[in-house]
């Protein structure tokens, strides 16, 4: 069963259509696959958990055949109408739960020269990457962050005493490394900082936060009022304002 909330995804996807495609020389992910030569432009791509499009895109403007999946409705039609938009025909969206689709009846198996998943909670557990891995004839990678958390979370752990609990997902780089070393793979990793200016309702905002702290501790109303005044620190005009940086890494290897 898919842990991820498909209405949650919907609510982000105005927030994630407002990301720009991004480029070779400015994106970091981009530039490692560019110079490691992971993509030529007769590749075929795969992007799991691809949200709005942007990365599957990307791809699009260099590789010939670009395949994105979401379980996100609203993400996947975003994600078309930009491409659209772009003129670019040779990627295509398809809207189904990784945990669920059927890759033989997809016919996505060993089919992909390259298959990406960027910060996507799709790839959750060993069952999920080894799907992913079995998609592949050649490379993967797999992009997510060591440690987030804005601004906004940081201060709401700390007022709440909260601050020495971690919140990061229990699917982390190091059972990601073993699962892959225990199927014979090598894994390499690289490192980034990723810089952070993100922008959204506060409605939205509030959402994501009461959800995050629930995990932590009881939401009880006097909690969320406290979260509420707190996050109008950062407020204006409805929208919440958060720059930050974040540690993220970059896990790939060869299926071969």
């Amino acid at each position: 069963m898919s842990i991820c909330n498909v209405d949650k995804w919907n609510m982000l996807a105005p927030t994630f259509d407002a990301f720009e495609i991004p480029k070779i020389e400015e994106d970091d992910c981009l530039t490692l696959i560019n110079n490691l030569k992971l993509i030529t432009k007769d590749s075929s791509v795969l992007d799991v958990g691809c949200g709005a499009g942007r990365y599957a895109i990307a791809f699009a403007q260099v590789c010939h055949n670009v395949i994105g999946t979401d379980l996100s409705p609203q993400m996947i039609e975003y994600a078309k109408k930009r491409a659209g938009n772009m003129g670019i025909s040779h990627v295509s969206f398809v809207c189904e739960d990784w945990d669920t689709i059927s890759i033989q009846e997809r016919n996505y198996q060993n089919q992909f020269d390259f298959v990406f998943a960027h910060m996507t909670p799709a790839i959750h557990n060993t069952e999920t990457l080894m799907k992913m891995q079995a998609c592949s004839k050649k490379w993967c990678m797999l992009v997510r962050h060591i440690h987030m958390e804005t601004p906004l979370m940081v201060a709401a752990k700390q007022k709440l005493n909260l601050s020495n609990i971690n919140s990061l997902n229990s699917y982390g780089a190091d059972q990601i490394f073993h699962d892959l070393w225990e199927q014979g793979k090598r894994p390499q990793i690289v490192y980034f900082n990723q810089k952070r200016n993100m922008q959204r309702p506060i409605d939205v905002e509030l959402s994501l936060l009461f959800e995050d702290i629930e995990k932590l501790t009881p939401l009880t109303p006097e909690v969320k009022e406290e979260l509420t005044h707190l996050a109008s620190d950062y407020t204006k005009d409805g929208i919440v304002h958060q720059t930050y940086e974040v540690p993220i890494f970059a896990m790939y290897w060869n299926v071969l």
